[in-house]
């Protein structure tokens, strides 16, 4: 049933293997070896014991005052030991010493009690057996009991008589100090006669089986008992003067007893669990037959029988033949009917074993007969005696009892057919593993050989033997037969891992397959190798006088063992489990084999295993709500999120395994295996509220530990009434305060303002200083052109306005940041809009060192562009702001940029970032606008990415709830339908000739350098080269000379598209705006329109009068082209005298885009507004503007519901250079 086990490696001298080897070692000593050394280590007799190395252990033993050093040795797992007492063997120290290691080394370990893993309770100490009495001085003997005899007898006491009174006494000391042997040179040396019965040995001890060897004869009289009794059955008188103190009544019975005991332990072998016969490995072999079979035989042996040719009889093998087999191939029988194959594995390896001494006319041996018949794919080529196919009868052969006519002790067994036939004659076929006879010319199945034709009455009390027998379908005498009670034995598993007493070890399953009764309360244990054994303690008591007779019914217990081959549990022997090893896949194997068992079988797991067998531990979301520490202003509060694991306290490194397992098994140290099922709270519906509150509970999936959100009172008073469940002063708290919040009086426009602003414009105007009122910073986002700058210009003057009427002692103090190409429209419209505000430009040449910009009587804007807010950090941190704007807010999307770092570190009183992409590629660039706009909203940035992955299609909706109350965003759509209708178009332009060829060996270039590019990593390594092959191509797609001066005559298929457009609206009076991120590139369209006559003007990073220039483009109809640089004319400028929009080369953000054509596209545009996109055919250009595509998708996700992908991973790379 089980594979051979291979020994166990012994890691120390306390390993549960040592152990469990060390009790195997000491259940060898004698009886008495025994009872003395339990008494010696009871008595504490065994000083301390030392393990100085992991192979040996020290002690002492004290037995009779005198001290016995001794040493245990361990040695490939097995233990040997020398005492100073030099009796290697059965030495009663050496069981003591051995006794107290087993005690203190691992009390209740597996390898001992494996029940003790599960109770934690300490075994009871073993109780010290009563010693043998004492050896008594013959003279005292003789003293004591003379007078005895003399009364008894009437008469004096021979001198001869009283001599031998005392050696009786010295026999006895001789016998108590020999460990309970007696022999027969000790009988004669003290006077006493021996007569040997037949085939006694000479040296072997006497009385052999005579009395228990745990319970020996106690005095002299009692050994004296047995003497006598030895002179009775070998025909010896009795000496006279002891007859009076003579009576061996209790002995007959006892030595009766013992001998029945040794003939049923006869039968117990016989009955024993049968070992099992794997199937026979199958080789082949070529022989020039035309036939194999094995008949069996009249005396129930199997003869091998060959055919010759088709029309020839069968006859037994040629003696060569049986030579040639064993050289035989594995493939020279691939020819022949399958039974007959596999026959000749069976064959070839009898022949290899024993080809030397096996002839032609040799029946096959007993094993070669087993293994025929335990291979099915052979069974069609064996015979029965008649020649008829080999078939087993359905019935067996079963044995009946009836008691014996002679001896009315004994019962006479005999075998009988199904049809009650006497079948004594039955020849055995095979023993094992299921015995097979032969009777009249059939097969029958049976029970194992009989040792005898009669056994002791006294097996009707031995129930695990009569168990055994009656399932062999014994058969009894009906008076018996009524006394019978079938007592079934429900299986039970017991299993355990080695991590259980050895954490730090390689972990292997345990088990023990038990059976059990409750009535009679007993136990068996399946053994690999013995079947099912009595658990020690745990047998059922004898069956007495009219006692019912116990039938263990095992069925069922039978049924589970033939399962645990089936989950590759192997016997170890040397600890006597079943074992296997624990893989990560364990736990899926152990409860799929668990579904093959019957679903109301006990099992008894350790703590290690026990949550295998029961539910997943149940986790839910919940959360906690207080007020942020104070200073951190009275609205704000802390929403705490964490996991809440019912019934069970676990460590916070054990609930971040079982997150990351995501629902799979996990070995905890102090919890075994576990799984973790997270599911929500009735009570709370925690992931529902957070969802409305922009949040997810993810982030603390992911680690097991809490995480703590800070929100205000606005964003939580939705969900007041769900605080109130279970916090009512806290639901209150929110609903005044928020109440308090939203009651704050609407402002009227500042008086100072020379603009009328739209509705939306006012709501803006509103909501900026709302947030100030409430000491909050925020973020505007309208789109292009809604006029956010003269929105931020009225909350400036508001915010002005009341810093005059608090009473301020110094002037009120904004600073605006923004790019240099906003810089003079942020003059030009404070001046126009709003007058009572000094506007100034920083001009590092003009030193603010002793003085802050404008006036001192009023109020005044400092404006900066970004590459001098870098440039003058000092100046710009150490002044206080009582405003600070950015303008075009993007610039400060990298969150660990220089720029943005300046900006966070500016002291201001109110923060306001104006943008109309408030994201551009990652939903990250929000995080950085609001870390300078309301530090701390989004919480940490690590924890922004966990709270909102770019892979989370929610995430967006959930940061636009999050942000809702301090992000304020209105698209055209929903604030202008009155600006005119918005056209983009697509031009494409085909390159051929020198510039096709220039960009296909670019391309190709570009490509080799992606082979063999499988992981991000390896990407790093040569993306540097890689963008910069893109760049070629690019560029390549607007002019050849882009790439090299060389290619400066090639012709542009792009430059010649966009002439001819220019040329056409020219010629309808239109103006165009056109832009390029190259400026080479404008520089190379310069020359083509002074050549057309086509009027221009240019704007680049590197120009100065940047307001001139707008407004001459402005107002002189004859500038028909504006040559624009995206990067310095992208955002900020007002051109609405252009309707058209021409972008010569796609970027790979339509962001940016989108703000190029809303230059012209917003409020004061009264021409519809047409945008072209120069693109070149079959080249990235298409490539670039399907991404686009994808990225636009997300951009609106991200405005409105904010999100954007990454750009340029490997994937993209492919598609772009495929």
């Amino acid at each position: 049933m089980c594979a051979k086990a291979r020994p166990p490696v012994i890691r120390s001298v306390q390993t549960p293997d040592a152990l469990a080897a060390l009790r195997t070692w000491l259940d060898t000593f004698e009886a008495r070896a025994r009872k003395l050394g339990e008494a010696l280590s009871a008595t504490s007799q065994v000083k301390k014991i030392v393990a100085n190395a992991d192979h040996y252990i020290e002690t002492v033993v004290t037995d009779e005052e005198e001290k016995f050093p001794l040493t245990f040795f361990l040695t490939r797992g097995q233990w040997t030991a020398k005492c100073a007492c030099d009796q290697r063997h059965n030495c009663r120290h050496i069981y003591a010493a051995g006794l107290t290691w087993l005690a203190e080394a691992n009390p209740g370990a597996p390898a001992a009690d494996p029940g003790a893993l599960l109770t934690a309770k300490k075994a009871a100490p073993v109780a010290a057996p009563a010693a043998p009495a004492a050896p008594v001085n013959k003279h005292t003997f003789r003293v004591q009991w003379s007078p005895v005899l003399v009364e008894k007898l009437g008469r004096s006491l021979t001198e001869g008589e009283v001599r031998q009174l005392g050696n009786l006494a010295a026999l006895f000391a001789d016998f108590a100090r020999g460990s309970g042997k007696l022999h027969a040179s000790q009988l004669k040396t003290h006077g006493f006669e021996f007569v040997p019965p037949p085939g006694h040995e000479l040296h072997s001890p006497i009385f052999q089986g005579w009395w228990n060897t745990d319970n020996p004869p106690r005095d002299p009289w009692a050994l004296w008992q047995y003497i006598a009794y030895h002179y009775e059955q070998s025909g010896r008188e009795i000496p006279a003067f002891l007859q009076p103190l003579t009576d061996t009544t209790a002995v007959h019975a006892a030595v009766d007893e013992q001998l029945v005991q040794e003939e049923l332990a006869v039968w117990r072998t016989a009955f024993a669990a049968p070992e099992t016969t794997g199937t026979a490995h199958a080789d082949n072999i070529a022989t020039d037959i035309a036939g194999l079979r094995a008949r069996l035989n009249p005396l129930g042996r199997f003869l091998v029988e060959v055919k010759p040719a088709v029309d020839k009889p069968w006859r037994p093998p040629t003696q060569r033949w049986f030579t040639a087999l064993a050289a035989s191939r594995p493939a020279d029988f691939a020819d022949r009917p399958p039974a007959e194959a596999a026959l000749a594995a069976l064959l070839i390896s009898e022949s290899r074993g024993y080809g030397w001494q096996y002839t032609h006319r040799l029946a096959l041996s007993a094993d070669a007969a087993a293994a025929l018949l335990a291979t099915a794919a052979a069974r069609d080529a064996i015979f029965r005696t008649d020649e008829a196919p080999f078939v087993i009868e359905p019935e067996p052969l079963v044995p009946e009892a009836a008691v014996s006519t002679v001896q009315r002790d004994r019962l006479e067994l005999r075998l009988l057919t199904p049809d009650g036939q006497p079948a004594d004659e039955a020849r055995i076929i095979v023993k094992k593993p299921t015995a097979l006879y032969l009777f009249g010319g059939r097969v029958f199945r049976g029970p194992p050989p009989l040792p005898a034709r009669h056994i002791p009455a006294a097996v009707l009390a031995d129930a695990g033997l009569m168990s055994r027998l009656r399932a062999s379908g014994l058969r009894l005498p009906a008076a018996l037969e009524g006394r019978v009670r079938r007592v079934p034995l429900r299986p039970v598993i017991k299993c355990w891992s080695t991590a259980d007493t050895e954490p730090d070890a390689s972990e292997y399953f345990q088990a023990q397959l038990l059976a059990r009764s409750g009535n009679p309360a007993c136990e068996q244990v399946w053994d690999g190798e013995r079947g099912w054994q009595w658990t020690a303690g745990k047998a059922p008591a004898p069956r007495a006088g009219d006692e019912r007779l116990l039938e263990f019914d095992l069925n069922g217990a039978n049924a589970i063992a033939a399962a645990f081959t089936e989950f590759r549990l192997t016997w170890n022997r040397w600890v006597n489990v079943w074992s296997r090893s624990m893989a990560k896949t364990f736990p899926e194997e152990f409860l799929a084999w668990r579904e093959t068992l019957p679903p109301d079988l006990e099992i008894e797991a350790s703590p290690m295993l026990e949550g295998l067998l029961g539910p997943a531990l149940q986790a839910h979301v919940e959360f906690t709500t207080e007020a942020a520490p104070a200073g951190e202003g009275r609205d704000w509060f802390d929403l705490t999120v964490q996991l809440k694991v019912e019934d069970t306290r676990l460590k916070p490194d054990e609930l971040a395994l079982l997150l990351k397992a995501r629902g799979k098994w996990v070995r905890l140290a102090t919890h075994g295996w576990r799984r973790l099922e997270v599911a929500g709270n009735p009570n709370q519906n925690a992931e529902a509220v957070l969802d409305r509150l922009g949040l997810r509970a993810e982030d603390m999936l992911t680690t097991g530990k809490p995480a703590k959100h800070r929100l205000h009172a606005l964003q939580l008073a939705s969900e007041a009434d769900t605080f109130a469940a279970t916090d009512t002063a806290l639901a209150d708290t929110l609903r005044e305060r928020a109440a308090a919040l939203i009651a704050l009086p609407t402002p009227e426009l500042p008086t100072g303002l020379r603009a009328t602003l739209r509705p939306y414009q006012e709501e803006g105007f509103h909501f900026l200083t709302h947030l100030a009122a409430r000491g909050f910073g925020g973020i505007l986002a309208d789109d292009m052109g809604l006029g956010k700058t003269v929105q931020a210009l009225a909350w400036l003057l508001h915010q002005s306005d009341a810093h005059t009427a608090a009473g301020a002692t110094k002037p009120f103090r904004a600073l605006v940041i923004c790019p240099k190409s906003v810089m003079h429209g942020w003059l030009t419209e404070t001046e126009r809009f709003a007058p009572e505000l000094a506007a100034e430009a920083f001009t590092p040449l003009l030193s603010f060192a002793t003085r802050m910009p404008g006036p001192a009587d009023r109020g005044a804007i400092l404006v900066v562009n970004y590459a001098q807010l870098r440039l003058n950090t000092d100046w710009f941190q150490r002044h206080a702001w009582d405003a600070v704007i950015l303008d075009e807010a993007q610039f400060i999307k990298n969150p660990t940029s220089q720029t943005a770092a300046i900006a966070r570190a500016i002291p201001a009183a109110h923060r306001v970032a104006l943008t109309g992409t408030p994201i551009e590629n990652r939903l990250l660039d929000l995080w950085s606008l609001f870390a300078f706009a309301q530090p701390g909203l989004l919480g940490s940035q690590a924890g922004f990415r966990r709270q909102y992955p770019v892979e989370d299609p929610t995430a967006p909706a959930r940061l636009r709830r999050r942000v809702r109350h301090f992000m304020l965003r209105r698209t055209k759509a929903q604030v202008a339908p009155e600006l005119p209708p918005r056209t983009e178009d697509i031009i494409l332009v085909d390159l051929d000739g020198e510039q096709r060829a220039l960009y296909d060996a670019e391309l190709k270039r570009a490509r080799a350098q992606l082979l063999g590019i499988e992981t991000a990593r390896a990407l790093d390594a040569v993306r540097f080269n890689v963008l910069a092959s893109l760049l070629r191509l690019r560029q390549i797609c607007c002019h050849p000379a882009l790439v090299s001066g060389a290619h400066s005559e090639m012709p542009s298929a792009k430059l010649d598209a966009l002439l001819e457009r220019l040329e056409e609206l020219r010629d309808e009076g239109q103006q165009v705006l056109v832009f390029s991120q190259f400026v080479s590139l404008l520089e190379l369209i310069e020359p083509r329109l002074k050549e057309a006559g086509i009027g221009y003007l240019m704007l680049t990073g590197a120009t100065e009068n940047r307001g001139e220039l707008v407004d001459q483009f402005q107002s002189d109809k004859s500038k028909t082209v504006f040559l624009l640089s995206l990067k310095a004319a992208g955002s900020g400028l007002n051109l609405t005298a252009a309707s058209y929009v021409i972008l010569c080369d796609p970027w790979w953000n339509p962001a940016v885009e989108a703000q190029a054509i809303d230059r012209t596209h917003r409020i004061g545009q009264t021409q519809p507004v047409v945008a072209y996109r120069l693109v070149a055919a079959d080249t990235v250009e298409q490539k670039i503007l399907a991404m686009q595509k994808d990225k636009a998708a997300l951009a609106n996700a991200v405005v409105q519901e904010e999100s954007l992908a990454s750009v340029l991973d490997l994937d993209s790379l492919r598609q772009i250079l495929g």
